[in-house]
């Protein structure tokens, strides 16, 4: 059980099977890591996501930093998981609400794609501790 934090071994104490809880984790943070593939190459090249697209992608990316917290709390990675959700809770209420098209251009979109490309490193490392 590398890496999963004490509330995650009791979750999985609970469960007859540890690969029955990684397979679903593991698709969860690949679909992640798609989504930043794609994320940074949109904003590197000064573009959006469309926005129907973009609200269901934030609030995605709002229950999969909720339940990796879940899985991974005291893990080594806690404190990050803890900023990445704080800022997808806030990202997704504000995206949802309408406000950041407000402040959207080529410009800030570039280095939103390159938030994108960090925020994908994390994830990678979020996988080595699942």
């Amino acid at each position: 059980m590398h890496g999963i934090g004490n509330y995650g071994k009791q979750l999985i104490d609970l469960i007859p099977s540890l690969s029955m809880l990684l397979t679903p984790l593991y698709v969860l943070a690949g679909l992640m890591v798609l989504i930043h593939v794609f994320g940074s190459y949109l904003g590197f090249r000064g573009l959006a996501v469309p926005r129907r697209i973009g609200v269901i992608i934030s609030i995605y990316e709002s229950l999969f930093y909720f339940i990796m917290l879940l899985v991974l709390y005291g893990s080594p990675i806690t404190a990050l998981l803890i900023v990445f959700a704080l800022i997808h809770w806030a990202g997704a209420y504000a995206y949802v609400k309408g406000y950041l098209g407000k402040y959207s251009s080529r410009t800030r979109l570039r280095m939103y794609g390159l938030y994108e490309a960090v925020e994908l490193s994390f994830i990678l490392i979020i996988l080595l501790y699942l």
